[in-house]
């Protein structure tokens, strides 16, 4: 009885915990830190910043988001939305103020890794 009832809090804890891909993401743009955030990524990304827009290798990604983070330093990231659409999809939106202004952030997360990254001018 003792390795059923441990098998199913392990089930349990396995589907309610959150994804730790999705927490990591977070804290990196939190910090500001393109390196922490791009070891996250897929081997190709859908990738936008601002006007620009590709499909980027992690390596391109890496120097885009390094670049962007020297240009605007982060104050604050808040996550507005997380939401699971499969087993192996995970959509994440937030909001980033910079020093130089506020930008909109899309990531999707699929197979545990960033597959896209998008960085867009907050028009409220």
């Amino acid at each position: 009885m003792k390795l059923f009832s441990g098998i199913l809090y392990l089930i349990f804890s396995w589907f309610l915990s959150a994804n730790p891909v999705a927490d990591d993401a977070i804290a990196a743009i939190k910090a500001g830190k393109s390196a922490d955030l791009v070891k996250l990524f897929d081997e190709r990304v859908n990738f936008k910043i601002v006007d620009q827009e590709d499909v980027l290798s992690k390596q391109q990604a890496e120097a885009n988001i390094k670049y962007f983070f020297e240009k605007h330093p982060v104050k604050n990231f808040t996550n507005t939305h997380v939401s699971n659409t499969s087993e192996v999809i995970q959509y994440l939106t937030g909001n980033l103020e910079t020093a130089n202004g506020k930008y909109r952030v899309s990531i999707l997360i699929r197979r545990n890794l960033i597959a896209q990254f998008r960085i867009e001018n907050d028009n409220q």
